[in-house]
């Protein structure tokens, strides 16, 4: 919250607020569960002349699928790819895990593949969901293949 004031203090002051700033934000918004708010901050991004990065999507795309909104998710995956934003290991592993999570697994299937075939590995974090759900009986053992 207090960063939140200091933020639309330095707006209101002129203050050029970067990338670097609105990242800050939006994660804060993201973990304190106020994800349509930092979804709303996102898209103002280009109104208040501010590009987003790699990290702005990652931020994004963690908060979506930390309210299990993995088709919101899914999209901006699609949206960051078409505004030619290169997907890094973060963004993938975020996704993979939040597609995990909501029980979808082809859809991680298709983004461990791409993953993959753009040099990308699992980090651990992804790779011990995998070998707990395999592990549990929730989850195929090709997962484990398609991660070595």
């Amino acid at each position: 919250e207090k960063a939140l004031e200091m933020f639309e203090v330095m707006q209101k002051s002129k203050i050029d607020v970067d990338t670097v700033t609105y990242n800050i934000i939006i994660h804060g918004m993201c973990k304190g569960g106020k994800v349509d708010e930092a979804w709303d901050l996102f898209c103002s991004l280009p109104i208040d002349g501010v590009d987003p990065d790699v990290q702005t999507y990652n931020i994004m795309i963690y908060g979506f699928c930390g309210k299990s909104a993995v088709s919101e998710a899914k999209a901006l995956f699609q949206r960051m790819k078409d505004n030619e934003y290169v997907p890094d290991e973060c963004t993938y592993n975020t996704l993979i895990r939040g597609c995990l999570r909501a029980r979808e697994t082809e859809a991680s299937a298709e983004v461990i593949k791409e993953m993959r075939s753009n040099g990308f590995c699992a980090d651990a974090s992804t790779f011990k969901m995998v070998v707990d759900k395999v592990s549990a009986g929730r989850l195929d053992k090709r997962f484990l293949d398609m991660l070595s």
